[in-house]
């Protein structure tokens, strides 16, 4: 082999190695942070960790030592890379100070940064084009994803943050091979004993994963854990005397925790260190539970018929044994943990087997898209509004809430008897109101009927401050109007357990008097609140975001990483434009020539970067839906788009693809898609999980395949018109990526996803129309020349 052709492809693999760590690593933090910080919080965490990506690319090339030189100490990064992130997992297992926002920022930055510095040294060391390096760099992000999704099975979160070390000492002993001009033969042994000593680390990680997500190396002590939100129950339950975890599984989703007290007739199960629902003692005999039937949450299911049930999100199992002791003889149990339903078939000895028992069928997965594929028709449908929380890579609450959306309530109304109803439990107050005035509205529009009539067929009763449950709501929405002694019974059931109801047919009909007698339109009504109670959509699934206006979140992911860019704006002003700039590096080693920044270029690669994180995030909340779990919508879609990514590069460097032909059809595609989704998704519903991320994956492929042209081919272009400007543009890229995110969200929040994928649209269209015109220009050009 030529030892140019040996070096671009030792390049290749150690990039690709590399990028599968830093993805991986990526999805790995992702579950990690969800157990340790609020939901909100994670995605931004995240998100400024990949800032490092950029500012290590453009170091790489200011610092770094000029092209075909000094290529070992990529080696040496890599080996540090894995080093880190295999001692970062210890660390946030044994430090978990929650309330350090900055802290967890800095520590997650590390890793991605230094594969930044060994991308943009592969794009400036010449021994292979940008669109071979951009293949590299993203059909192993494609692997990382893949090998983080099933390792967080095997492993746990933190577990499989310490095995993506493992990619980085394999991309160590890859690039150790690199031929180095500034070392004669006496370094080649040098090479070769690092890469032995990569080797026999890689082989100690791998060694190490045997002790799996039990060890005491990732045991994280809830009861200790440091500045912890309120709404990380688990905590507080684990300071309370003889509490302990006594079991812990991890999966894609979320980490679950099962966790005993000093009551012996129930236990509780966490999902994130929140959303903690109870497992109850029972021997199989439903008569030693008779006791529930005075909880407040037994009201609902007592009123009317439960014979045929479905309960959606079934938790540790009480809404199951409700819908029993409310005579059901048919139950269908639906959890999207898998981590729960795996915590309760492990204890049968303690909670009776009840997701197991004769007349109960458990299914993991959405309730929404059990219902979309099922042909029956149920007497009681059941949502325990249970604060979910659970962290990803979207953040904003994006996750789940297509449960709630008054498509949703639509698919309900749909599968309801002809005297069938659905029940919400929640336990916030303002969210029981919203979903009370969901399914109110789904009623309106399913039925044909006028706010009067639906108005006979609905019921909201609050749980008062001071009860045993206080601000808990309940809501019934029922297809035929409430009788005569279904009123009575939950009359009685209000004064006996001294509830406020807010709305019954007759008796109490103040909170929807305006729409009752006809003054208001139903819209006007639920927008003239201090909170958003108006239903949501599929379009608009944040049913959690209750409060009007912007989320803190957003403004302080906005504050940052606005700072960040500025000062990384000031950097790359003082080294590459600054007059006064200094031309001496540390001890008089001199730094890299300067580029000439031009504005065309960085706003090229500011608006893809821009335009394609706004897509990702439309086509993977889009997919939640289908998927039935945000964590494997988001590695089927990243998948898909890196893996075709790779592919376009790759075709892109050996028949230069034209951008002005793949910019148009990046947008083409993504228009196509979305209306596919919209228009045949209840068709993609009926199909087997595996054939329904196939048909979605295999699209967003072709997708991903477009979008992987445009970046190196550009990059292509501008390395030779400005030698070594390459690890600076993908740099903004990257940044701009970062911005791409939020105001994804933001689109979303005030215009819906598909507000979003217009906005990344946008970004297409711009770069598009300002090839074509420069193509015309350049067109013109010659005609005129020759006339001349």
């Amino acid at each position: 082999m030529k030892a140019g052709t040996k070096d671009a492809l030792l390049w290749g693999v150690g990039v690709g190695f590399m990028s599968a760590a830093a993805l991986g690593l990526e999805i790995a933090l992702a579950n990690v942070f969800g157990v340790l910080l609020q939901y909100h919080y994670v995605s931004f965490i995240v998100s400024l960790a990949i800032f490092g990506i950029g500012a290590g690319a453009y170091a790489s090339r200011k610092y770094g030592d000029p092209a075909g030189k000094g290529t070992q100490s990529s080696a040496w990064i890599c080996l540090a890379a894995g080093v880190y992130i295999a001692l970062l997992s210890v660390f946030l297992a044994k430090f978990p100070y929650a309330n350090q926002m900055a802290l967890y920022a800095l520590l997650a930055a590390v890793p991605f940064g230094l594969f930044g510095w060994v991308t943009g040294k592969a794009l400036n060391a010449g021994a292979m084009k940008a669109s071979a390096v951009y293949a590299s760099d993203l059909l192993g992000a494609g692997v990382g994803v893949v090998g983080a999704y099933a390792l967080l099975y095997r492993l746990g979160g933190l577990g499989a943050l310490f095995a993506m070390s493992a990619f980085a000492f394999a991309g160590a002993i890859v690039l150790f091979g690199l031929k180095d001009e500034r070392i004669g033969n006496g370094g080649r042994k040098r090479r070769a004993g690092m890469a032995a000593s990569s080797l026999l680390l890689g082989g100690s990680i791998i060694l190490g994963i045997f002790a799996g997500p039990q060890s005491a190396w990732w045991k994280i002590d809830f009861a200790g854990l440091k500045g912890a939100a309120p709404d990380k129950t688990i905590v507080a339950s684990l300071q309370s005397p003889g509490a302990r975890i006594e079991r812990t599984t991890w999966d894609p989703f979320a980490r679950t925790d099962v966790v005993s007290t000093t009551d012996p007739t129930r236990k509780m199960v966490f999902v994130d260190g929140g959303a903690g629902s109870y497992i109850y003692k029972f021997d199989g005999n439903l008569n030693s539970m008779a006791g529930l039937a005075q909880d407040i949450e037994f009201l609902p299911f007592a009123a009317g018929p439960a014979e045929k049930a479905v309960v959606i999100g079934s938790g540790g199992g009480r809404d199951v044994l409700y819908t029993l002791l409310a005579g059901a003889k048919d139950v269908t149990a639906v959890e999207l943990s898998e981590g729960i339903v795996r915590s309760m078939r492990e204890d049968t000895a303690y909670n009776g087997g009840i997701l197991d028992r004769p007349g109960v069928h458990t299914v993991v997965g959405d309730g929404r898209g059990v219902l979309e594929r099922s042909s029956e028709s149920f007497d009681l449908i059941v949502l325990d509004l249970v604060y979910s929380q659970v962290g990803g890579l979207n953040g904003q609450a994006l996750s789940e809430n297509y449960v709630f959306t008054k498509d949703a309530f639509e698919t309900y109304v749909n599968r309801l008897k002809a005297g069938g109803r659905i029940i919400v439990v929640s336990h916030q107050g303002i969210e029981g109101v919203r979903a009370f005035y969901t399914g109110y509205s789904a009623l309106m529009k399913e039925m044909n009927l006028t706010p009067a009539e639906a108005g006979s067929r609905v019921a909201l009763i609050m749980a008062p401050e001071g009860s045993k449950s206080p601000n808990l709501t309940l809501s019934m929405i029922q297809k035929s109007p409430l009788t005569k002694d279904q009123l009575t019974l939950l009359q009685a059931g209000v004064q006996s357990l001294s509830l406020q109801p807010l709305f019954l047919p007759q008796t109490h009909e103040q909170l929807l008097k305006p729409l009752l007698d006809g003054k208001m339109p139903f819209d006007d009504f639920v927008r003239d609140s201090d909170f958003n109670v108006y239903p949501t959509t599929d379009d608009r699934p944040f049913f959690y975001q209750l409060q009007p206006g912007w989320p803190e979140s957003m403004k302080s992911w906005l504050a940052v990483i606005a700072i960040l860019t500025v000062l990384f704006a000031g950097w790359v002003w003082w080294m590459e434009v600054a007059p006064a700039a200094t031309t001496g590096g540390s001890a008089g080693k001199p730094l890299n020539a300067r580029i000439k920044v031009r504005l065309g270029p960085v706003a090229y690669f500011a608006l893809l970067g821009i335009g394609y994180m706004c897509i990702q995030m439309t086509f993977i909340q889009k997919t939640v839906k289908f998927a039935g779990s945000p964590a494997l919508a988001a590695s089927v879609i990243i998948f898909a788009m890196l893996a075709g990514g790779g592919a376009g590069s790759r075709f892109a460097g050996v028949f230069r693809a034209s951008e002005r032909f793949a910019l148009p059809a990046v947008i083409l595609l993504a228009i196509v898609l979305t209306v596919a989704s919209d228009q045949w998704g209840a068709a993609l519903h009926r199909l087997d999980l595996a054939v329904r991320m196939t048909v979605i994956g295999l699209p967003v492929f072709m997708f991903g395949f477009a979008a992987g042209i445009p970046l190196p081919s550009r990059l292509e272009r501008e390395e030779l018109r400005q030698a070594g400007v390459s690890p600076f543009l993908f740099a903004v890229n990257g940044i701009a990526g970062i911005w791409g995110s939020w105001l994804g969200s933001c689109l979303a929040l005030s215009g819906g996803l598909n507000g979003t994928l217009a906005g990344g649209c946008l970004c297409y269209f711009i770069l598009a129309a300002a090839a074509w015109y420069k193509r015309r220009g350049v067109h013109h050009g010659n005609e005129a020349g020759t006339a001349a």
